[in-house]
């Protein structure tokens, strides 16, 4: 639930933060109106209590856990203290500008302290961790010393331990045990562009807002090529292009390999470049082993200068200069140049979209256009999309319309176009807003109808299905503040771990030992379905496949 006080409110519960005392009768709330009403919704929920009640009496009974959500880490010092390793937790920043890290910190714990957030580990109740801890003939709720702690570990900043009375909660990352409720802040959105100037936006971004491969991809935007850009259990032992390559490569997905020797491929949005090295490498081990050998000829185009230095600095040994294209994918132009395949991972999102709203003259959702109004309508009636199911006002992601239309132009007879992306199949795009630029969600109904309307045969699955993820596979929970925490404990012993999705495997084989000799709690492991790890949900991705009859 989001709960969004008024201003008035607001100032309310910044003074009571404070410690000043609130006195209103059930008249005064009926007289505030609707800030009334908030603050009644807040005091049923307890985030407002009488000045007399003590909320402790009635946790006593309830198991104690470490929030999943909480980055934080205990470890034992080298003096046998146990010190804490944390970030604030009363905040969160979303794109952080260059080199903005959140702060990492440091507290030794006193010793109730300590004991009460090793036991908090989900198998035991307040009042069983407070008899381990003071005895069994000790008041817990007159026990000043044990309420103090209590209070540090629970304190905003912190959040280092709560309550549940549901057991089956602690397996879920997203139940309110497992939560970290926190403000929520923006720190760098690109808007250098006029206000009104979504396209013009778009492309100003990727010509100069970003400055540094590695940075965009670990801490912005990481994708599940990023995330996925080494060898993967998930992914039977092989990288993310690796696997791509191999799910793409067969005739059923691209039918001119049955005839061809050679393929030539462009990759629209190349990212690091890291999925190209990982694709044309996979390519050529399938080669090698084949009967009839199919050699890639690939090509790149992009916008971004940065990624551009990049992918060109890592495949200096695979691709010539000549092979790199910095155009807008959105109206590309490749003289005397046609291709057997192209694929656009992860990049359409990043395309223009148009809006459509409900005209005020007429009220029909007409599927041809009439009864819309907005920059968007003349889409509606060219690819014939469905939007009985449209609300008064949506969106259209009319840059990747426009995209599929050049891609058509730019394809042999009998070629295959792959978009992947993270949107669903009837659901209208929604702007990302935790980003530093504007990216869209894919309505893979609409953008299947364009393509059909093009002219492709087309064919839709998840990306799951499409390169055979293993996602019941346990691997690390949390994102890159768990990173962070965990990197700050491990640097002092000389190892580190990337911003990417860490088997429970991979993590016992580099790092448990260094774990289990300094007594590291507060990390844990969930299956991938579970959508608590690094960078984005899978299951949040499609894949169209279209092919270009001969």
């Amino acid at each position: 639930d989001l709960l969004e006080p008024s201003e008035a409110v607001r100032s309310l519960l910044i003074s009571t933060k404070f410690g000043n005392r609130l006195s209103l009768t059930e008249a005064d709330l009926q007289n505030l109106g609707e800030p009334g009403n908030q603050i009644k919704e807040l005091m049923r929920r307890e985030l407002l209590i009488p000045e007399d009640y003590d909320p402790l009496s009635r946790l006593i009974d309830q198991y104690v856990a470490r929030p999943v959500q909480n980055p934080s880490l205990v470890y034992r010092s080298k003096a046998g203290e146990w010190i804490l390793v944390r970030t604030s937790m009363e905040h969160m920043v979303y794109s952080r500008k260059r080199n903005e890290l959140p702060l990492i910190m440091e507290e030794v714990l006193p010793s109730l302290v300590a004991d009460i957030v090793l036991l908090a580990d989900g198998t035991r109740t307040l009042r069983e961790i407070f008899s381990t801890t003071r005895g069994s003939a000790a008041n817990l709720l007159e026990d000043s010393e044990f309420r103090s702690a209590i209070d540090f570990l629970t304190s905003q900043k912190r959040q280092l331990i709560k309550f549940t009375s549901q057991l089956d909660d602690l397996n879920d990352p997203f139940a309110p045990v497992n939560t970290v409720p926190r403000n929520l802040y923006h720190s760098d959105r690109w808007n250098r562009a006029l206000p009104d100037d979504q396209t013009g936006a778009i492309i100003d971004f990727h010509l100069h807002g970003i400055e540094e491969a590695d940075w965009e991809f670990d801490l912005i935007e990481p994708t599940v090529n990023h995330c996925f850009r080494f060898p993967h259990e998930a992914l039977g032992g092989l990288n993310y292009g690796s696997q791509f390559c191999r799910s793409t490569l067969r005739p059923e997905v691209v039918p001119l390999l049955e005839q061809a020797r050679q393929l030539d491929v462009l990759e629209v949005g190349g990212g690091t470049g890291s999925f190209a090295r990982a694709f044309m490498d996979q390519a050529t081990r399938i080669a090698e082993t084949g009967v009839d050998r199919t050699d890639i000829n690939y090509h790149i185009l992009d916008l971004s200068p940065a990624l551009m230095e990049n992918q060109k600095k890592i495949l200096s040994q695979y691709l010539p200069e000549s092979r790199h294209f910095q155009q807008d994918a959105t109206e590309f132009d490749l003289p005397d140049h046609t291709f057997d395949l192209i694929i656009a991972n992860e990049v359409i999102a990043d395309f223009p979209i148009a809006s459509v709203e409900r005209s005020a003259e007429n009220g029909s959702a007409d599927p041809k256009g009439q009864g819309w109004q907005g920059d968007g309508v003349h889409y509606l009636d060219k690819y014939d999309l469905f939007v009985k199911d449209a609300p008064a006002s949506f969106l259209l992601n009319a840059g990747a319309f426009r995209f599929l239309e050049r891609a058509w132009k730019h394809l042999v007879p009998g070629g295959t176009l792959i978009v992947s992306e993270y949107g669903s199949e009837r659901g209208y795009p929604v702007r990302s807003v935790h980003l530093n630029h504007d990216e869209f969600s894919i309505h893979f109904g609409h953008l299947a109808a364009c393509a059909t309307r093009i002219g492709f045969q087309c064919r839709m699955l998840t990306l799951k299905e499409f390169l055979k993820f293993d996602d019941e596979l346990l691997v690390l929970n949390g994102r890159e503040e768990h990173i962070l925490c965990l990197n700050h404990v491990f640097k002092n012993y000389g190892l580190g771990l990337p911003f990417a999705i860490i088997s429970k495997s991979e993590f016992d084989e580099k790092y448990r030992g260094i774990a289990e000799q300094i007594g590291l709690s507060g990390y844990s492991f969930s299956p991938l379905s579970k959508k608590y790890h690094f960078g984005p949900n899978i299951e949040d991705f499609l894949v169209l496949i279209m092919n270009k009859p001969q």
